[in-house]
């Protein structure tokens, strides 16, 4: 039996700490952890653990046949694959570090809620005229610094898997929340932030995703976390929104039933309307004069061959 010396006592080590990371590695090319959710992260690390406890095991085992140079030999291999492990962490680490960094990001524009004021695109742009999606998506604004834009999510993997491609970032201010850093291709369907809104159109919603347009102008979309947003469907965003008003009113009548085929109400002259309740296609709206007198209910069209009818204000 040999006599334990150094050399040894780093064999063990090194080859625990060189498996635990192989452990890892294997655990993360089997997608080990896959769909796991917080439970993934423990899985992985997990394989780390095993696969660095049974290789300590085995190095104890053959420390006893090997020749003591060997052993040397085995440690200098160890060593540098461990400093090539950690300068490439490292210099991954600072990689995704400076691409997260607003202030390393050339291509985002400073901007201020007072340039950006308020963007209500889907009424500036008729020829181009961007497609009625499934609601709205308001970012969590007061909680968050950073909102981050993903780009094709594997929908296999959870969010903490992927790297954002490009984000949003907010300040607080003695004005209230303010942007002072966003894309140069960021025009959302409504942006005021000192009065609470900022709204992007949602295109499509994953598990762990939504799909928004962020620019309402040319079409172009970006993915955000699901949890950092709140969702708003249509009829619930028309519930909470100021007022609606049909696009074409003479084609759109207000109605005692549901039904287009249904009398219209006695049409009088209102200032606004405001959505009660939404029935599928349909809306049961109350009628306003500018002095916020009811004029009367009725149901009126939202939405026909998957596009919006009405417009809408969110203010007035």
């Amino acid at each position: 039996m040999k006599k334990i010396n150094t050399s040894h006592i780093l064999f063990y080590l090194l080859s625990a700490l060189i498996f635990f990371f192989l452990g890892m590695v294997f655990a993360g090319i089997t997608g080990a952890g896959k769909n796991q959710g917080l439970a993934g992260g423990a899985i992985v690390l997990g394989y780390g653990v095993m696969s660095g406890v049974i290789v300590f095991i085995l190095a104890i085992v053959l420390a006893r046949y090997l020749k003591n140079e060997l052993i040397v030999l085995i440690n200098k291999i160890y060593a540098a694959l461990l400093i090539i492990f950690l300068l490439f962490s490292i210099y991954r680490y600072n990689t995704n570090r400076s691409d997260l960094n607003p202030d390393n990001q050339p291509q985002k524009t400073k901007v201020t809620t007072s340039s950006v004021s308020m963007i209500s695109a889907p009424q500036a742009l008729n020829s181009n005229k961007p497609p009625m999606g499934l609601g709205m998506a308001k970012p969590n604004f007061h909680d968050l610094h950073v909102l981050y834009f993903y780009n094709n999510p594997n929908l296999e993997k959870s969010i903490s898997d992927h790297l954002p491609t490009d984000s949003l970032v907010f300040k607080r201010t003695e004005r209230g929340i303010e942007i002072s850093y966003a894309p140069p291709w960021f025009a959302p369907a409504h942006l005021k932030l000192d009065y609470d809104i900022l709204y992007l159109r949602i295109i499509s919603i994953q598990s762990g995703f939504i799909e928004v347009l962020v620019n309402e102008y040319n079409g172009q979309k970006s993915y955000l976390s699901k949890t950092n947003c709140q969702i708003k469907f249509w009829p619930e965003f028309l519930l909470t929104i100021n007022s609606i008003e049909p696009l074409q009113p003479q084609n759109n009548l207000i109605r005692i039933k549901p039904l287009s085929h249904a009398a219209p109400i006695n049409m009088q002259e209102y200032a606004f309307l405001k959505v009660l309740r939404i029935s599928n296609q349909w809306a049961y709206v109350e009628q306003f004069d500018d002095g916020f007198k009811s004029l009367g209910k009725g149901w009126v069209k939202w939405r026909e061959n998957g596009q919006l009818i009405v417009s809408y204000s969110l203010l007035s």
